[in-house]
């Protein structure tokens, strides 16, 4: 197992794909039927998961409709108990993932609600945008049929900011612009879309997330943004604070939009407005440029 939990939490090889991921991210994707949902106000009654943690509650929308079969593993493991007392098994301040999940400290213990590994599906409506909660995926099977699978483990991602490089990048792939803009205003990692199943929000607690993220951990963070970097094991796969942070328990219930006062990672329909009329705009003014060079 400790070969696929290479892939899937030594973040540094998928950030270090950017272009590989970037060129292939719209395949199959229409992006004028991407609905960006993580940016609306919730519903009265949605999904949502409330982690009693050792640093504080993480309040957690999830996205049922969009990943049924990835939240309903989810779910199913939090009303079995699955996720009680364990602790966060990795840290990677450098992308803002804080990873946990696992029944077992060194992240080898995942788990799934049929007991078997459960292969990844994907929303074209969930990205990786700071604050998004995702499975880690990881990629299995015989050598000419590979899919990606996941299990009980999964990642809140904190606040991460997107460098020019890769919003510069998206630019000259021609990625939509309400999903530069979006990741270019409220952060995230675009390099793991498609590869990382998001699954849910967080709509309260995003300080607990950050603040895990500033912990001292048990070994010396590798900086995944030099190509050249190495590290041990233990570096890469289960990078653990020093003092254990520790999911008491996980709780699932509904939205009530009474219950808050403000939301984590919402911006106000306002301002989701302007997001989309600016991104509207630039995308006019990529198909004049287009169609006057074709002239």
């Amino acid at each position: 197992m400790i070969r696929f939990l290479k892939k899937a939490v030594v973040f540094a090889a998928a950030c270090l794909l950017a272009a590989g991921m970037l060129t292939g991210c719209g395949n199959g994707i229409d992006p004028s039927t991407i609905e960006y949902i993580q940016f609306e106000q919730p519903e009265e009654g949605q999904d949502i998961a409330i982690f009693d943690t050792s640093m504080g509650e993480i309040t957690v929308l999830l996205y049922t409709d969009e990943v049924p079969t990835i939240v309903e593993n989810f779910k199913d493991l939090v009303e079995e108990g699955f996720y009680n007392n364990q602790v966060v098994f990795h840290v990677q301040p450098g992308v803002g993932v804080v990873a946990a999940g696992s029944s077992t400290p060194d992240g080898n213990g995942g788990d799934s609600n049929t007991g078997k590994p459960i292969k990844a599906t994907y929303s074209n409506n969930l990205w990786p945008f700071s604050g998004s909660v995702s499975m880690i995926c990881y990629e299995a099977g015989m050598l000419w049929n590979k899919s990606n699978y996941c299990d009980s483990r999964f990642f809140f991602l904190g606040d991460s900011k997107v460098s020019e490089e890769t919003l510069a990048e998206m630019d000259e792939y021609n990625f939509p612009a309400m999903m530069k803009n979006c990741f270019a205003e409220y952060g995230g990692v675009p390099q793991f879309g498609r590869n990382h199943t998001v699954f849910g929000k967080i709509i309260d607690g995003m300080e607990v997330v950050n603040a895990i993220l500033e912990l001292d951990l048990r070994n010396e963070p590798v900086d995944i943004t030099n190509p050249e970097a190495s590290g041990t094991p233990e570096q890469l796969n289960n990078n653990r604070p020093v003092e254990d942070v520790v999911i008491n328990s996980v709780t699932l219930s509904t939205f009530h939009a009474a219950d808050y006062d403000e939301l984590d990672n919402t911006p106000t329909e306002e301002e989701l407005g302007d997001l989309l009329y600016r991104s509207a705009e630039e995308e006019a003014a990529k198909e004049a440029a287009l169609n006057s060079a074709a002239e």
